[in-house]
């Protein structure tokens, strides 16, 4: 019997290089390239934290509406016509009223490891910091995002698309000395976008 395997790492999805600007971008370079580490493109740094991606679902499709019935529940043969009565409303399912497009959660979310210093989170932090606090156009802000999703042999076979991403919050700095043991902690990104496409390659 053919048994269909689903492997939890056979994605990619990479912050573009326009993500981070050029201010960011030329300061945390040279912050890198002091460390002497493998990474010297803040960009690269970034997109090699990534850990885990969150994308698609939808919820409340359904919409449940109170219908009043007549007769009863529990049918006997001995139970004539004229001695049937309403019972309390029950809850009908309906498909809901709203677009497929509406249904669908407009929500990426992207997980990172923190790295020594939490440096990731500080390029992240302050490239939204100078995103939002400059009167910038929609062509200026941030490009569309690419999940690549591989098959069995490494091979991109689908592609989804989120149009026009816009950061709508992140994970705040979490120091706890309460932990007896050391431990990588990890922090989201969460992103709303306006519509997204997917095709299969």
């Amino acid at each position: 019997m053919l048994s269909l395997r689903g492997r939890k790492d056979n994605f990619r999805l990479l912050l573009p290089k326009e993500f981070l600007y050029r201010g960011i971008e030329e300061k945390y370079a040279e912050i890198l390239q002091k460390k002497k580490g493998i990474f010297v493109n803040p960009i690269d740094y970034i997109n090699e934290t990534i850990q885990r991606v969150q994308v698609l679902g939808f919820q409340n499709a359904a919409f449940l509406q109170q219908q009043y019935k007549t007769g009863h529940p529990i049918v006997k043969d001995s139970r004539i016509k004229e001695n049937a009565f309403p019972y309390p409303a029950t809850e009908e399912s309906y498909r809901a009223p709203q677009s497929a497009l509406g249904l669908l959660d407009k929500t990426l979310n992207i997980e990172f490891r923190h790295t020594l210093g939490y440096l990731n989170y500080f390029i992240i932090f302050e490239n939204f910091w100078y995103m939002y606090s400059r009167d910038l156009s929609y062509d200026e802000m941030m490009h569309d995002l690419y999940v690549d999703i591989f098959n069995e042999i490494g091979e991109i076979y689908c592609k989804i698309h989120i149009i026009d991403p816009i950061i709508n919050g992140m994970d705040m700095l979490d120091f706890d000395y309460t932990q007896p043991i050391a431990a990588s902690g990890s922090f989201k990104l969460e992103f709303k976008y306006s519509n997204l496409e997917f095709n299969f390659l």
